[in-house]
Order: structure tokens, then sequence, then C-alpha cells
């Protein structure tokens, strides 16, 4: 099988990244649960309410399962959780109800509906496949035997996280954090998916430990300055969440979810969540980094990492063992 690399990105995937920044400024506001019923789509009913296309109703279990379970969790330690509604489309249902081509993992609308791809021609996969090259071939081989999947399952397996991250970004507002900029908001959104997973799901954990990690080949867009600026239409998405991936599996072990607490005090959010938007004037990178600088020590090394050195040493997953027990979706 050819391997998938950043600088094979094809115009349609750049477009489709592209499309969705767009897509995701200007529909926060639009009531997607009702054109999803309006299509007569399957659904699960349950605490966390799952709509999926046909031929996808066992992974929207799993998934529906695993969400609610994220909820209980952090309910019980945190006093938060997040009502969404969780949708796993193929290409088709996507754009029957967003009206838009098939993009990436995408938490959306009023009431906030997490989008989830159900099969792998969704430009999530793209994204994910590009960080192959980043693992080590024998720590990639071992993975894959030790679990008896192939490759592309391994892939499918760490798109589902994506979906996690997406919930991340409801917990974020709920709980009272306000992110300030995009490269915060990203990175805790995978900081609540990674904090979930390690005390959940060991098995997903080493998934997330196998990929959460930037792709080999540094992008032309490095910098949080670029995160920011450009959002989604930096050249490489996924190697930003990489790094961010990267840190995250550094520091939760020392920090665990007192970060969490630690950050709401330091960024409060004040009004309500679901109307929320970033500040017209808001904290620059820089001193958003000084700040968790003083709450978790090496941020600013870090941060530095993004405009001069090369990409960081990959860290070896922690651990060893099976992979969770699933399907493939597709």
């Amino acid at each position: 099988m050819r391997r998938f690399r950043a600088q094979d990105a094809t115009p349609a995937l750049c477009l489709a990244l592209t499309l969705c920044a767009v897509f995701t400024a200007s529909a926060q506001d639009v009531n997607f649960l009702s054109r999803i019923k309006e299509l007569g789509l399957q659904n699960i009913d349950g605490k966390i309410p799952a709509y999926y296309s046909v031929g996808h109703r066992e992974h929207a279990e799993r998934l529906q399962s695993r969400i609610e379970d994220m909820n209980t969790y952090f309910q019980a330690h945190l006093g938060v959780q997040a009502n969404v509604v969780l949708a796993l489309l193929d290409s088709t249902g996507w754009t029957d109800v967003t009206g838009e081509p098939y993009g990436i993992t995408m938490v959306i609308g009023k009431p906030r509906v997490i989008f989830m791809p159900a099969t792998s021609d969704n430009p999530t996969f793209g994204l994910i496949r590009a960080r192959q090259e980043a693992i080590p071939p024998e720590t990639l081989k071992l993975f894959l035997q030790d679990n008896h999947i192939p490759f592309e399952s391994a892939v499918s397996q760490f798109v589902d996280l994506v979906g996690f991250h997406e919930l991340g970004h409801v917990l974020t507002l709920n709980f009272g954090i306000d992110p300030q900029d995009r490269f915060l908001s990203e990175f805790l959104a995978s900081y609540w998916s990674y904090a979930y997973i390690s005390e959940r799901q060991p098995e997903w954990k080493r998934v997330f430990d196998l990929f959460g990690r930037p792709s080999k080949i540094r992008p032309q867009h490095t910098s949080l300055e670029d995160f920011e600026h450009l959002y989604m239409r930096v050249d490489d998405p996924g190697w930003y969440h990489g790094m961010f991936e990267a840190h995250i599996r550094e520091i939760y072990p020392k920090l665990g979810l007192g970060f969490l607490s630690d950050l709401r005090k330091e960024f409060p959010l004040s009004g309500d969540p679901l109307a929320y938007t970033l500040p017209k004037r808001r904290l620059q990178v820089g001193e958003i980094i000084e700040r968790l600088d003083k709450i978790a020590p090496g941020f600013q090394a870090w941060a530095d990492t993004f405009n001069s050195a090369p990409a960081p040493a990959v860290l070896q997953p922690s651990g060893a063992g099976p992979a969770p027990s699933s399907k493939s979706p597709h």
C-alpha cells in the first residue's frame, strides 16, 4: 500500500479543509438536528441521541456508548458534561444534512451536533494517514501485529478519537474556560479526550499514543501565529494537531485533571457557553504561552519548537497491548 504523505495532499483535500473552516464559522447557530430529523435518518435513543447512515448502526452504538461514558466520567470528577447529538454519516448523508462536501470531523450548530465520518473517503482519514512515516517502523509493525489489524483499521480507530476531541470543545466552554485563541481551543479539546481515554479506555489510549505525533515532513506553516490567523487554511492542520497531541501525552501524566481546573482560574469564561465566540480583544499567543508556562513549566520551550526548531523527536507509545476491539467502519 502506498503511504500518504503531507505533500501528497490533493487539491480536493485542501479545498475540503478550506470549505470546512468557512462553513464552521458561519453555521454555529444552524439547527442541524432539525434537518437530520426531516431527512428521516436512522437513530438510536439515549442520553446522547445518535443518528447514522444506513449500514453503520454498530459503529454508531459503539461511539454513543463511549460519548455517554465520557460525560459520566467528567460529571463525576469535574462536575461537567456536554449535551450533544452524534451524527455518523457517509458522504451522501453529510452533504444532505450540511449542504457541504464531505468534511472533517466537527461539532457545530444549536443544539450541538458532532459530525463524524462513517467511511474512509473522508479528508479526516487523509490527515491521519500522513502521520504514518513519523511512527517508528518497528513500533508500528508491533502494534499492527499485536492487534491483528491492517494500518487502515488503526487509522479508523484514531479517526473515531477525533470525535471525542470535538466533545472536548464543548466541555472546555461548559467547564468555564475561555480558550482565548484557536491554538488553545484545539489543544484543550484534545486534552479532554486524552484525559478520558487515559482513565477509562486504556486500549484506545494506545491508539492515541501511536498516532499522537506530527507528520514527519515539516509543512510551510508552523508557527502558532500562523495557526491563529489561518486556522484550517494552514497547509497541514494535522501537523499542528500532532504537535498538540505529542505535548499532551507528555504533560497529562504529570498534571492530570488539575490542569483544566487551573486553566479555568487563569482564563475564566463569562456568559453562555452556547453563545461563545472568540473575544475581539483577546490575548496574544505569546501572552497565553507565558501564562501556560507558569501553570505547566515547559510550555514556552514547547512553543518555541513551532517557530524555529525541526519537528521534535517522536514519543514512544506507552506500553503494548491490544487496540479497541472494533470493526473498521468502512
